[in-house]
């Protein structure tokens, strides 16, 4: 079984510095950091972040409550959490598909 490339940080940024040569690479990746601290700092604070032709992130409340475990059957105590949900731009989607569709 061969293992799919991932993208990770810093593969994003050698592959912007490599369409941008004028910029240093040390720059784009404090330029890349930024808009990650960015995008976590909008979500802590409850706002969504929306970057078009990509998708949107959004963290949606838990209250907590009386939750089972599902492996002992066990009533537990859950506390209020947040959980990171992504929906996909329709730009992204029909980029998804047509790429799906004419690889096979």
């Amino acid at each position: 079984m061969t293992k799919k490339p991932s993208l990770n940080k810093k593969k994003l940024v050698n592959d912007i510095c490599g369409k941008h040569p004028t910029v240093a690479g040390a720059d784009m990746e404090r330029a890349v950091n930024i808009i990650f601290d960015e995008m976590a700092t909008a979500l802590v604070c409850g706002d969504r972040v929306e970057i078009r032709g990509f998708g949107s992130l959004v963290v949606k409340r838990r209250a907590k409550g009386k939750v089972r475990n599902p492996k002992s059957g066990e009533i537990i105590e859950a506390d209020d959490r947040g959980s990171l949900y992504f929906r996909a731009s329709r730009e992204l989607i029909k980029t998804l598909n047509f790429t799906s569709v004419n690889d096979n």
